[in-house]
């Protein structure tokens, strides 16, 4: 696969099958998305792998505080839609208005954490650099593409990360690693009405300035 078809078969998925996943493949992946640039080679992340029975008990608590209506904490705070700018807010509402029958699916994946086998939380150590973050992305975004490119399924999501405390007390991440992204990798279940979801992108135009 061409790292242009993997940008293409790419998307989120919401709703994973059972199949599992073997720790030497992810391992690959992992060995693969090190080579992102950071800055000054700095790889300032740390990568917690959860599979098999801790994974397990983080969706059993995941679930339980979900279903008691427990508001997220995350370590990186959620900003408001509506402080956003104004393109990204015409982005996120024209995604929303086209979830359809689909939408109301993904609530009940969400708390399952999408029923993902393999869920990769990334961390950031305290009083990070802003800089750090960008690093992390690079990462993540090479993960992903990684995974694609050996036929796994990838779905990023604030909803891996949003309960901190449990995450740090079932899988002992330390105190002082900001938990940022999770990265949840399996197979695509095919039948799920929720996979049906599918994102567009803007004209190129209306992003790219030229200076010639």
């Amino acid at each position: 696969m061409t790292i242009e078809q993997a940008l293409h078969q790419r998307h989120s998925v919401r709703q994973f099958t059972d199949r599992p996943v073997s720790l030497a493949t992810v391992r690959e992946i992992l060995a693969a998305a090190q080579l992102a640039p950071s800055w000054v080679n700095s790889q300032p992340y740390q990568i917690h792998l959860a599979m098999g029975a801790p994974l397990e008990r983080v969706r059993q608590q995941q679930a339980a505080q979900e279903a008691t209506g427990t508001p997220g904490t995350p370590d990186l705070p959620v900003m408001s839609r509506h402080d956003w700018s104004p393109q990204a807010q015409r982005n996120m509402a024209d995604w929303s208005a086209g979830l359809g029958d689909a939408g109301k699916a993904m609530g009940a994946t969400a708390a399952q954490l999408y029923h993902a086998p393999v869920v990769l939380y990334l961390t950031l150590p305290k009083g990070y650099s802003n800089w750090s973050l960008y690093d992390l992305g690079a990462l993540g975004n090479s993960i992903v593409l990684a995974a694609t490119d050996r036929g796994l399924a990838s779905m990023t999501a604030y909803q891996f990360i949003k309960y901190p405390q449990m995450l740090r007390r079932e899988l002992a991440i330390p105190a002082d690693e900001d938990i940022i992204v999770g990265i949840g990798l399996g197979y695509r279940d095919d039948q799920a009405l929720v996979n049906t979801i599918r994102a567009t992108r803007m004209p190129l135009d209306e992003i790219l300035t030229v200076h010639d």
